[in-house]
């Protein structure tokens, strides 16, 4: 990247799912992802996403892997509650999540190319318990990776 194209506005594309999406383009174009933000509909709230692809936009996969997400959403927070309650654990000896859709919200999410195997994927939530930090739940396919609480 040049000097000069470090004030060059980035493309944007207009998708029809996913909306306005800015294009962040690399040197090497396996990094290369869209960032935009739309409506999340399990929780009726705004997430931002970060879709890894080329300027030709996300992929029909993606669009579906998304959606999946969507309607397995209480699924996902069945399997991750445990999780992320051992890990607040470390801080607070007795946490317990009692409503997680009202003390976690889905703030961001990232996509990866598809299709591929071994889907590997984030999301991430701010709760009312710390509002210094967000949780980021990474996964394999559907099922939960690793957790990270950064702050």
């Amino acid at each position: 990247m040049g000097f000069f194209n470090l004030f060059k506005k980035p493309p944007t594309i207009q998708d029809d799912f996913f909306g306005k999406l800015t294009f962040i383009d690399f040197k090497d174009s396996s990094k290369d992802y869209f960032e935009g933000r739309g409506k999340f509909l399990p929780t009726d709230s705004q997430i931002e996403y970060l879709i890894d692809g080329d300027i030709s936009g996300p992929t029909k996969e993606q669009r579906d892997f998304y959606k999946k997400v969507e309607d397995s959403y209480d699924e996902i927070i069945t399997k991750i509650t445990p999780l992320i309650e051992e890990e607040f654990r470390n801080w607070q000896e007795d946490f317990v999540i009692k409503d997680f859709k009202k003390e976690f919200v889905p703030v961001g999410m990232k996509i990866p190319r598809l299709p591929a195997e071994g889907i590997a994927w984030d999301i991430s939530f701010n709760t009312i318990h710390d509002a210094n930090h967000q949780i980021t739940v990474d996964f394999k396919n559907f099922e939960p990776d690793s957790i990270l609480i950064d702050g």
